[in-house]
């Protein structure tokens, strides 16, 4: 038997926030390469927003990003890591990242 998973819940925070951490369904040789595919042009997206004055970057949307093979709310997201992002120069590695944005978990029977 695994181990047993705790919610601790602080009745002076202000927000909540849940984080999931899915693994892959059915992961194979395919969609692996083409996941690290999406994180090698995720990387260059923001390596590309970091080398931008950060006043300049906040304005950006994923309509300037519209010629990346990258969905919006992926784009989204890597725009908002890039602003929160202060102290880093240039990202190594970034994979895609979801959030809850257009984001929705179905019962499939």
């Amino acid at each position: 038997m695994g181990s047993p998973a705790y919610v601790i819940i602080n009745p002076t925070m202000s927000k909540l926030t849940l984080t999931l951490k899915l693994p892959f369904y059915r992961l194979n040789a395919c969609k692996a390469a083409e996941f690290e595919r999406l994180t090698l042009l995720n990387t260059e997206v923001a390596n590309t927003l970091l080398s931008v004055d950060k006043s300049v970057r906040r304005k950006y949307t994923s309509k300037d990003f519209h010629h990346v093979e990258i969905g919006s709310m992926w784009i989204n997201q890597t725009i908002r890591n890039t602003c929160a992002q202060t102290k880093v120069t240039k990202f190594k590695r970034l994979p895609i990242e979801v959030n809850n944005q257009g984001y929705s978990v179905n019962r499939g029977w």
